[in-house]
Order: C-alpha cells, then sequence, then structure tokens
C-alpha cells in the first residue's frame, strides 16, 4: 500500500508542513487504517498473442510486440461506499479516502507488475492504460471484456468504470 507521504502529496498535502499539524495527522493516520481495511485489492490478468486484442485495444507504440500482458486491478466497491460514507460528514476525509485509494491502486499495479516479471523471468514494456496516448477509455470495455469479469467490473458508456477505484493496463512482454 502507498506511503502515508506519497498519498497526502496525492491529496495536495505538503508533507514537511503537515508533520506540524498534530489534528491533520490524526485524521490522515485514521484515514490510511481505513483505507487498509476496507479495500479489497484483486488483479485480473491474462496474456494474449497481438491476434486476439482488437487493433484500437493495442497502444499504436506496443505495435511491434507480439505478446500483451492485459490487466484489470482494483480496490473493489466498499472502497467507493466508504467514500461515499465519508462525504455525508467530513468532505476531508473522504478527499483523503479517494487519494489514498488512487496510490493504493497504483502500488497495487506496481507490485503486480513485479510479481509477474519475476514469475515469468520477464521484462514488460510500460504499462499504458485506456485514456491516455491513443487508446480512448472506452477501451476500458474491451480488456473487461477480453478478461470475462464483465460480472465483476461494470464499464459506463464513457469508459469509466465501477469500482472506481480500478485501472485497466496493457504492457508489452518482452522476452
Amino acid at each position: 500500500m502507498p506511503s502515508k507521504k506519497i498519498f497526502l502529496a496525492r491529496a495536495g498535502v505538503i508533507y514537511s508542513k503537515a508533520i506540524d499539524d498534530e489534528k491533520l495527522l490524526e485524521i490522515a493516520n485514521k484515514i490510511y487504517l481505513k483505507g487498509l481495511e476496507v479495500a479489497k485489492p484483486f488483479v485480473y490478468w491474462d496474456v494474449f498473442k497481438k491476434d486476439q486484442i482488437p487493433e484500437t485495444a493495442i497502444p499504436g507504440k506496443f505495435k511491434q510486440y507480439d505478446t500483451f500482458l492485459v490487466f484489470i486491478s482494483t480496490l473493489g466497491n466498499t472502497l467507493d461506499e466508504e467514500i461515499e460514507n465519508l462525504s455525508q460528514t467530513s468532505t476531508l476525509e473522504a478527499m483523503l479516502l479517494d487519494a489514498w485509494g488512487s496510490e493504493a491502486i497504483e502500488k497495487l499495479n506496481d507490485t503486480f507488475e513485479q510479481i509477474f516479471k519475476s514469475r515469468n523471468n520477464c521484462e514488460l514494456t510500460m504499462r499504458f492504460s485506456p485514456g491516455y496516448g491513443d487508446l480512448h477509455i472506452t477501451v476500458n470495455k474491451t480488456y473487461v471484456e477480453l478478461l470475462g469479469v464483465t460480472d465483476k467490473i461494470t464499464v459506463l458508456d464513457t469508459g469509466l468504470m465501477i469500482p472506481r477505484k480500478t485501472t485497466t493496463c496493457i504492457a508489452g512482454i518482452v522476452t
């Protein structure tokens, strides 16, 4: 999970100033522990050959690769529910938990990639997610369908996903 310093930076807090604010640190600690309590991290993944993935779902900069890792990481619905609950009583706490979730999902992605590379004795290109570069955000639906998890991850017509703290990623496998 993310470091406290990184998650607070995501929330716009300058850590060197925050360490002198006992009340803020107390709230940050509470929210950090709340995140650990309510997040249900999970990664769905598979390896695909280029011809198994629609051309529009492969970033242009990855066209030279033949094999791809596609994965979806999520922190689950309970985190979304807790952010919503907190928003009813404390905008600060809801915002901090949202920031914690954003950093936690990135840490989950980083950790998964390291484990995958180690277990498969390979290297990966940088991961790429729909909504960046030449991959339209609606490609999220393609990845969810490829991995067969439409019953676990909902992709709206806009390409946004539920649970909110969910990412889809593709990386070329370099052997």
